[in-house]
This record gives C-alpha cells, sequence and structure tokens, in this order.
C-alpha cells in the first residue's frame, strides 16, 4: 500500500514540473500525465481486486462458522448418547470457532484498513459507492457473526444441560448397577445359608453320635441356630414367592385393563358412529313428517272445496244426476288418499320413538362406558401405584437383607 501511494505521488511532482517546462516539452509531460491517469486506474482496479479479495475472505470465514454452528447442533442431539466423550469435542469444535472469528475479525479490520487507504488513494467522488456497500456488508456480516455468537451460547447452554442430564443418568445406571450387585448377592447367600444349614444338620448328626454321653448340651447348642436360620429361609423365600406372583397378577391385570380399555374404545367410537346415523336419520324422519302434513293439510283444503260446489250441483237437476259419480269417486279417492297418509304418518311416529328409544339407549351406553372407561383408569391407577409399592417392598427385603 505505501508503494501505491509512492508511485501515485511520482506523477505529481512530474506534472508540477511539466507546467515550467517550454512548449516542447509539453507533449512530453502530456504523456506523462495519460501515463499517470493509466497507472491511477490499474492501481485503482487492483484495490478494487483487493477488496474483492477480502471479500470472498470474509465469505470463507463466515462459510466456516455457519459449519461449526451446523457441527455444534449435530453435537447437541448426539450429546444425549455420549455426552462425556462428546464434551471434549465440543470444546475443540468452540476453540476453532473462536479461532474463526478472531480470523474474521482481522479480516474485517485489513478490509476497513484497505478501505481506508483506497480512500486516501482515490477520490471520494469515485470510491464512494464501493465503500458505501463495503460498509453495508460488514454491518450485515457484523450482525450475522452477533447472531451466530448467541445461537452458539445457547447451544452451549443446551450443551451443558445436556452434560448435566448425561451426569445424572450415569449415576442413576451406577445405582442401579449397585442393586443388581446386591440383590445377585442376595440370590447367592441365601443357597449358601442352605448349604450351611445342611452342613449344621449333618455336624449335629455327628455330634449326636459321637456325644451320645451328653445329648442335652448340644441340643440347646444347635436348635436355636437352625430354627432361626430356617425361620429366616423360610420367610424370605415366601415373601420372593408372594412378591413373584403379585407381579406376574399386576401384569396380568394390567394386560387386561388395556384390552379393556381399547374395546371401551372402539365401542366408544362405534356409539358415536351410531350416534350420528341415528341423528341423520331423525332429521330424514322430520324432513319427511313436514311433507307429509303439508300434504295432509292441502287434502284436507280441497275436500271442503268440493263440499261447496254441491249446492250448486242440486240446483242443476240434470247436471248432478249425470255427474254424481264422478265425486264419489273424487270423494272416495281422496278419503283413501288421507287414510293412507294417516297410515304413512302413523308409521313414521312409530319409526320415530323407536329411534329415539334407540337414542337413549345409545346414549345409556355411552354413558355406561364412559363410566367403564373412568374405572379402567382409576385401576390401572392403583396398579401402578401398587407396583410402585411392590418395588418399594423388593427394595426394602434386598436393603435388609444385605449380607
Amino acid at each position: 500500500m505505501n508503494n501505491y501511494r509512492n508511485e501515485l505521488v511520482m506523477p505529481m511532482e512530474g506534472f508540477g514540473e511539466a507546467l515550467e517546462m517550454s512548449p516542447k516539452e509539453e507533449k512530453q509531460s502530456r504523456k506523462g500525465l495519460l501515463n499517470w491517469f493509466k497507472l491511477r486506474v490499474t492501481r485503482k482496479s487492483e484495490i478494487l481486486d483487493d477488496v474483492d479479495l477480502l471479500r470472498e475472505q470474509l465469505k470463507i470465514s463466515s462459510g466456516e462458522a455457519v459449519l461449526h454452528a451446523n457441527v455444534v447442533k449435530h453435537l447437541t442431539e448426539e450429546a444425549g448418547i455420549s455426552g462425556i466423550n462428546k464434551q471434549i469435542e465440543m470444546e475443540k469444535m468452540a476453540n476453532d470457532e473462536i479461532k474463526c472469528k478472531r480470523q474474521i475479525v482481522s479480516l474485517e479490520n485489513q478490509n476497513v484498513h484497505s478501505v481506508v487507504d483506497s480512500q486516501e488513494k482515490l477520490d471520494t467522488s469515485e470510491l464512494s459507492p464501493y465503500y458505501d456497500k463495503i460498509l453495508k456488508q460488514l454491518n450485515e456480516k457484523a450482525f450475522q457473526l452477533e447472531v451466530k455468537t448467541a445461537d452458539n451460547r445457547i447451544l452451549e447452554d443446551q450443551l451443558e444441560k445436556k452434560a448435566s442430564e448425561c451426569e445424572e443418568l450415569q449415576e442413576t445406571v451406577v445405582y442401579l448397577k449397585e442393586h443388581i450387585v446386591q440383590a445377585l448377592q442376595i440370590d447367592e447367600f441365601l443357597p449358601e445359608r442352605v448349604r450351611l444349614q445342611q452342613q449344621t444338620g449333618i455336624d449335629h448328626d455327628v455330634g449326636s453320635q459321637v456325644h451320645n454321653d451328653n445329648p442335652l448340651s448340644s441340643a440347646v447348642s444347635e436348635k436355636p441356630l437352625e430354627n432361626t436360620s430356617q425361620s429366616e429361609i423360610d420367610e424370605l423365600k415366601q415373601r420372593l414367592c408372594e412378591l413373584a406372583e403379585a407381579k406376574v397378577q399386576l401384569e396380568v391385570r394390567n394386560q387386561e385393563l388395556l384390552e379393556e380399555s381399547t374395546y371401551a374404545k372402539g365401542l366408544a367410537s362405534a356409539a358415536g358412529v351410531e350416534l350420528r346415523a341415528l341423528s341423520e336419520e331423525v332429521t330424514k324422519l322430520v324432513k319427511q313428517k313436514e311433507k307429509l302434513a303439508s300434504e295432509l293439510e292441502s287434502a284436507r283444503n280441497s275436500t271442503p272445496r268440493r263440499a261447496s260446489h254441491s249446492p250448486r250441483a242440486a240446483r242443476k237437476g240434470s247436471h248432478v244426476e249425470r255427474h254424481e259419480p264422478g265425486g264419489k269417486r273424487d270423494a272416495n279417492s281422496s278419503s283413501q288418499r288421507e287414510q293412507a297418509l294417516e297410515a304413512m304418518l302413523a308409521e313414521k311416529e312409530q319409526r320415530e320413538a323407536e329411534l329415539e328409544k334407540k337414542i337413549e339407549e345409545s346414549k345409556q351406553k355411552e354413558a355406561f362406558l364412559e363410566g367403564e372407561l373412568a374405572n379402567i383408569w382409576t385401576l390401572v391407577a392403583k396398579l401402578r401405584k401398587a407396583e410402585g409399592n411392590c418395588e418399594d417392598v423388593i427394595h426394602d427385603l434386598i436393603v435388609d437383607h444385605e449380607p
């Protein structure tokens, strides 16, 4: 950059000397000015190339930051499986990310210094739009970096939480392993005590055979030990058998309750479908009833009109005698239609009554099923509590009878 300044200064000195030269030397000075302008244009293009290189370096560094952020997210997802081993890799990635941020900051500083130097070399009118664009891009990159740093902080917090959860899970695993070892030791201890009991019985038999002279002392010393060990072993066996049976019964009951709950859900869904179908049928029947009622009203209104025309027919003697059978036919047809409509209405009313009964029955079934579901859920809760109590009892047995 300093070389650029020196090269840019040299033609200006030549230009100052050219003003004092003779007219013959003006052509040479003009050629020097043209060369100086060419050099200035080339320097401008070189500065713009440097700015473009800095932009590309910024893009590369921002891409690396995005890549590191994605790797951090991927590691946060895998932290639940192996948190402690991944934490070292996360620290390495965090260090790499910090290095990338430092490189980005250094590149930004270089970009700013290059822009400042280019402003010192070139006119403000020529480089002002490029400078504004670069400043805007730098501001955008700075904002993106701030957002990424905030995201990285959130991810680091999440990683710390996941690491703490992994540590807690490892502690629980160690605790459960210890309990399993204790239970296995108890299972091994029980047959050992049975063997000891058998050996004590054999020794007792041998002692009884050898020490026939003093039977009272041997009976007094060995009988309490046998009674206590046998009673403890019997109690432990009984409690273990009871707990195993209770566990099996609870599992069977839980399976039955699950099957009943699925069956009840299926019944509830079927009842809902039936209710919908019945409601649709009721709406159809109501519409048909309205149509039939309107037809009945129209038929009833038509009969008095025909009866009102009868006195006119009585006044007309010959016409009445000729048209009497036709009027009777109309009256009979209308009465038959009325009877048919009344029968249809009666049938519709009966069907409506039956449908209402079905709706009531379906509602009762639905209420009954809801009650059964509530009872099932209460039983499931009780069984879960009972399972928890059984686990507590087993834990107490393990703790009480540790070797």
